[in-house]
């Protein structure tokens, strides 16, 4: 079966416009089949409508899509990512992530901070360092609250200003002025008196360190020979520690000859005491051996 021209250029338009077709939608979808690429891996709690597709910034800049999104098997409290980014993109071990949007109305997406200079890179198909970012509903429910609590201080105000107290506030007021007014002068008196005493306090602080200036070589002096006594006492101490050990030493070793001469001193005062006791009943026994004949009485 043959071709005719007229269908062979027709076939060649098709393919043609089939090629820019797939094309054009690779250019507006974004994908580049020729790069390198690298995975990481991120994990939040709360997605804020991050989705497959979604962009990864690094420093604002588009370097990638969100390739996967899943619980986190290691904890169900947890939104795993995973994200495809340039393989040139230099994700530091310092650098965060975490989901943020271009203005008040923008697209979520997912921040990659840069990091800083000399940190080393992140290997491929690490954990990132994530921060959670508070959404936006959750900061307007906190101003939400902030607002209550504020209109309720600004209703308690009220109250206390109100009409009820403010003729006590303006006696309070009157009754203070009326009391500076009557204690005018006293109160200048204090305050003459404290710039007094205070002017007297700047002078012998300035005297003090005139003194400490012109007394510094003694000072010093003075501190070098009390340091020096400190050390002789200390050695002093030290000394007598050690004489005190020694004769420690020499009363535990000679502890037996001690005893030894105690008793012997025991007996030697009983040994003086009984010739104390023989001397005073015979007298004679010091120069006689045997007693001396009885005198005879004379009879008259």
């Amino acid at each position: 079966m043959e071709y005719q021209s007229n269908e062979i250029r027709a076939g060649c338009l098709v393919i043609v416009g089939i090629i820019l077709l797939v094309t054009f939608l690779i250019l507006i979808s974004g994908l580049d089949f020729l790069a390198a690429k690298k995975i990481y891996f991120a994990q939040f709690k709360y997605t804020s409508g991050v989705e497959v597709g979604s962009l990864v910034r690094y420093g604002g800049m588009e370097v990638g899509r969100v390739k996967k999104v899943g619980i986190a098997a290691d904890d169900n409290t947890r939104i795993r990512f995973e994200i495809e980014i340039d393989d040139d993109v230099p994700v530091k071990k310092d650098s965060e992530v975490f989901i943020t949007s271009i203005g008040i109305m923008g697209d979520e997406y997912i921040e990659i901070s840069t990091g800083t200079p000399n940190a080393d890179l992140m290997p491929p198909g690490s954990m990132l360092n994530c921060k959670e970012v508070t959404p936006l509903m959750q900061l307007t429910d906190s101003f939400d609250q902030l607002s209550d609590k504020l209109s309720l201080t600004i209703d308690n105000l009220n109250q206390i200003l109100g009409q009820d107290n403010q003729s006590q506030i303006q006696q309070v007021l009157a009754n203070l002025n009326r009391m500076l007014a009557d204690n005018q002068q006293a109160i200048a008196t204090i305050m003459a008196n404290s710039n007094e005493v205070i002017a007297n306090l700047t002078q012998m602080s300035g005297r003090l360190d005139t003194l400490l200036l012109e007394n510094q070589d003694s000072i010093a002096r003075s501190i070098q020979q009390l340091e020096a006594t400190l050390t002789h006492s200390q050695e002093l101490i030290k000394n007598m520690q050690q004489t005190m050990n020694n004769v420690d030493r020499m009363i535990a070793t000679q502890n037996g000859n001690y005893e030894e001469i105690m008793e012997n001193l025991s007996r030697t005062s009983r040994n003086l005491d009984e010739f104390t006791r023989t001397i005073k009943e015979r007298p004679w026994s010091l120069i006689r051996k045997s007693a001396p004949p009885e005198r005879e009485l004379n009879k008259e």
